[in-house]
């Protein structure tokens, strides 16, 4: 792999989801694709072909992407200088003119860090930052262990745990083989001496090609697919010798990328789908619960009708009243009257009363059965969720959501990078200014626009509140730079020159101004 790259340009630096990014190297044909996603942790040497056929998820934001935006602007255009592996450690090292790139490939958290002039700068990857790097500790690589040293570890009460520290580049299937004795250290070591790319995939498939017509749910398990330098007794699957190591690994690559997209998506969609069962039969119980409170219609009319049978021995005045049940006369009713009115006017209410309860108990009735099938279809397309077997089958099941708030400029954003990291987005034109204001911005960006002077709208972002005078200037030139590309050049109009500007968190309001 260093042969192929050491030495190239980065013709450009594309986006691969929250956790990797891949390279275009100039004159090769080829991509450096850098993974630090928990099971795919790496770097990988592929083709245009094979980078394509690698699921890649949307980046959903948090710290991807000012790391992204940070990827951009210091390895575009710059030479891959080297590319190095920790000794005794899974980490490696890329160098690319003044920047390095340190990838951490140990742990359930890997990590991929950009760092200039020895500073870290931003991070990807569920982990915390992969820097500083560890020392090198020859002692710690496979040739320098010995039998006594595997024994010591077999034996420890956590066998896994203390093979993987005494020896972190065998990883956690060859250290696991080992654990269990299904292999020994003196037949793994005479392996890894001539290693071989062994690919391990579900039971059924037999070769590469197959794994990409293998169903997504066989590759979600975290063992589905494993890629070893050499073959080990007992593990489960088909074992697969790939042509190249390079074949192997965009093999692995891809059969491990949809197994946990499709993993994700089936955990999101069941989330979903479990949240809407449990709302709708809350809401069929509440219905149930009115439908049960509600008073009886046929009741109400009774009363009425003791009402009207009784209005000629009823005491006037009174707001109760005890008359016999016209329905069986020797029960007696209360009812409670208005003395306002007479007992045929009370006798009406109570007849409207109980019309209104019947159309109201219809409405129930109907609003409940219509729950009760939408709760039975939920329940269904949770049973299928949990069956599927690729993603065209959950995405069948997924139910219909509203778009979700915007978290970033549109198309028409200009967007930039302060040196401190932070990002700047500039609108184009007034529907894209409304926008970045109202609907991007968030309470701990700035706002900032010129007084007086009509002009883009300008959010810094800040979700740390780390922003500083340096970055709002960078912000007020952003913004003067991209009025200027907008207008082309003309002379300046009177009074338009030396405009302040506002810098406001939050809502468009007046804040406090800062210099041009």
């Amino acid at each position: 792999m260093r042969e192929r790259v050491i030495g190239r340009m980065i013709a450009r630096v594309r986006p691969a989801g929250n956790d990797a990014v891949s390279l275009e190297i100039s004159g090769e044909r080829l991509e450096l694709w850098l993974d630090a996603g928990p099971g795919t942790a790496g770097v990988y040497l592929l083709t245009r072909a094979e980078r394509r056929a690698v699921p890649v998820e949307e980046t959903a934001g948090g710290r991807a992407r000012p790391a992204m935006l940070h990827l951009r602007k210091r390895l575009g255009g710059a030479r891959l200088r080297a590319l190095e592996r920790i000794t005794g450690e899974r980490a490696l090292l890329l160098r690319a003119d003044d920047v390095t790139v340190s990838l951490r490939l140990w742990g359930a958290s890997p990590a991929l860090t950009i760092v200039a002039d020895g500073a870290p700068l931003a991070s990807l990857g569920a982990g915390p930052a992969a820097w500083p790097p560890p020392a090198p500790a020859a002692e710690r690589e496979w040739t320098a262990l010995d039998e006594a040293r595997i024994a010591a570890a077999t034996a420890d009460p956590s066998p896994l745990r203390a093979l993987l520290g005494a020896c972190p580049g065998l990883g956690p299937q060859l250290a696991g083989a080992l654990a269990e004795r299904r292999i020994t250290w003196g037949d793994l070591r005479s392996r890894l001496t001539g290693p071989r790319p062994t690919l391990v995939g579900p039971a059924a498939e037999a070769n590469p090609a197959g794994l990409a017509a293998s169903h997504d749910a066989d590759l979600a398990p975290p063992g589905a697919v494993s890629l070893l330098p050499a073959e080990i007794p007992g593990l489960p699957g088909a074992v697969v010798r790939p042509a190249s190591w390079r074949e192997a690994a965009a093999a692995f690559l891809a059969a491990r990328r949809r197994g946990r997209r499709f993993h994700t998506r089936q955990v999101t969609l069941l989330e979903e789908l479990r949240r809407e069962a449990r709302r709708l039969d809350t809401l069929q119980a509440r219905l149930a619960g009115d439908l049960e409170g509600l008073p009886r219609p046929a009741f109400l009319r009774r009363q009425g009708e003791a009402l009207l049978a009784g209005a000629a021995i009823a005491a006037p005045g009174r707001a109760e009243i005890d008359l016999p049940d016209p329905h069986d006369p020797t029960q007696r009713l209360s009812v409670r009257v208005d003395p306002r009115l007479s007992l045929p006017a009370n006798a009406d209410r109570l007849f409207e009363k109980a019309r209104r309860l019947e159309r109201a108990r219809r409405q129930v009735d109907a609003r409940r059965a219509e729950t009760l099938r939408a709760l039975e279809a939920a329940r269904a397309r949770e049973a299928q969720a949990l069956s599927a077997r690729d993603l065209a089958d959950l995405e069948a099941v997924a139910p219909a959501s509203a778009p979700a708030r915007e978290e970033r400029g549109g198309s028409g954003t200009r967007r930039y990078l302060t040196q401190g990291g932070l990002s700047i987005l500039v609108g184009r034109g007034a529907r894209e200014n409304h926008r970045l204001t109202f609907t991007v911005a968030a309470p701990e960006d700035f706002w900032l626009h010129a007084r007086d002077v009509p002009g883009a709208h300008v959010i810094l972002r800040d979700p740390e509140g780390r922003a500083g005078a340096e970055d709002l200037r960078e912000a007020a030139r952003a913004r003067g730079a991209a009025q200027a590309r907008a207008r082309g050049p003309r002379r300046p109009r009177p009074g338009a020159g030396g405009a302040l500007g506002h810098a406001a968190r939050g809502a468009p309001r007046p804040g406090r101004p800062i210099a041009p």
